[in-house]
Order: C-alpha cells, then sequence, then structure tokens
C-alpha cells in the first residue's frame, strides 16, 4: 500500500519526538503519576511491615516524612516554604525549560524529572495529614538508614542531569565572554 504525501508526513510526526516543552511536561506528569501510585500502594500494602527487598541493604518500610525536601526543618513554617518554593522551581523549570535545551538536549528531561518530583512530593504534603510517605530504606554504615519515594529517586536523578546542564551553561558563557 502506497502513503500519500499527506499521509506519510502525517506518519512521521506521528513518531517525531516530542519538543523540548512536550518532553518537560510529559516526563514530570509521568514522575508525578508514578510517584503519587506508588506512595498508595506501599501505604495500602506495607504500612508498620518491614520487608527485605534486596538483602538487609534496601528494605520497603514506610516512614511519613513532615518535614521539607531532603528532611530539612525550616521550623514552624516549614509547610509554608515548602509549598512556596515548589511551584516557584516548577514555575522557574517550565520557564527556562526551552532556553536551556538549546544548550544541552538533557535539559527537559532533567527538569521534568526534578519538577515531577517536586509536584509529587507537594501533593503527598498536602494530602498527607502525617507527612509525605517514604518507602524504600536503603541501609548504609553503621544502622544509618535513608528512606526514599520514588520522586527522591528521580529528584536524585534529575539533580545530577541538572549538574550537567549548569555545565553547559557554563561552557556557553566562557565561549561567549572569549574575544574572535
Amino acid at each position: 500500500m502506497q502513503l500519500s504525501q499527506p499521509q506519510r508526513e502525517l506518519a512521521r510526526s506521528a513518531v517525531a519526538p516530542l519538543p523540548e516543552s512536550g518532553t518537560f511536561v510529559g516526563i514530570a506528569l509521568l514522575v508525578m503519576f508514578g510517584d503519587l501510585v506508588s506512595k498508595a500502594m506501599a501505604v495500602a500494602l506495607w504500612s508498620g511491615e518491614r520487608h527485605s527487598l534486596f538483602g538487609s541493604r534496601v528494605l520497603i518500610e514506610v516512614v511519613h516524612n513532615p518535614l521539607g525536601a531532603f528532611s530539612t526543618s525550616y521550623g514552624a513554617h516549614t509547610f509554608e516554604i515548602n509549598v512556596f518554593a515548589t511551584l516557584a522551581a516548577a514555575l522557574l523549570a517550565m520557564v527556562y525549560c526551552p532556553r536551556l535545551s538549546q544548550l544541552d538536549a538533557l535539559a527537559p528531561s532533567g527538569l521534568g524529572l526534578v519538577t515531577g518530583a517536586a509536584l509529587g512530593n507537594l501533593a503527598s504534603l498536602v494530602t498527607s495529614p502525617s507527612g509525605v510517605p517514604d518507602f524504600l530504606a536503603v541501609t548504609h554504615g553503621h544502622g544509618s538508614v535513608l528512606v526514599l519515594n520514588l520522586a527522591d529517586v528521580a529528584a536524585y536523578i534529575g539533580l545530577a542531569c541538572c549538574a550537567r546542564i549548569a555545565w553547559s551553561v557554563m561552557r556557553a558563557a566562557i565561549a561567549a565572554a572569549r574575544p574572535a
């Protein structure tokens, strides 16, 4: 079967990569949705229990974190600061994503990971009176435990991508400052 020119162009556009804003929004929504679903499942299935996932190093254990990002407390205003900072960061990421994607093709993905993670944890903070559910417990050192959720993992990966984006911005600034 032979396709006409308009049909070929439509087929090509259907499989073409998303523009940077589509990638950013798609990844942010995917991370946020996946995070909220995984938290709801963890709370429903494993609250009050501890299960080994990978030996004694990685466990499933549901805990609720009422603090800010990376378990940071801002005193009596922790909740308000979290809401403001999360919304401001998401807005900045959305505004600067197109420009940053001109310097680094990874920008929409990295910013989408961080934004989706931030919005997922914010939604949990707003809707869960006991705090954000964390359930992936990673033991390290002498009994120390770091407990994460899917949003936290996405945020760490996104922050690593942002380090690369920052490097690209620095390289572009240095190149622009060099005399011709």
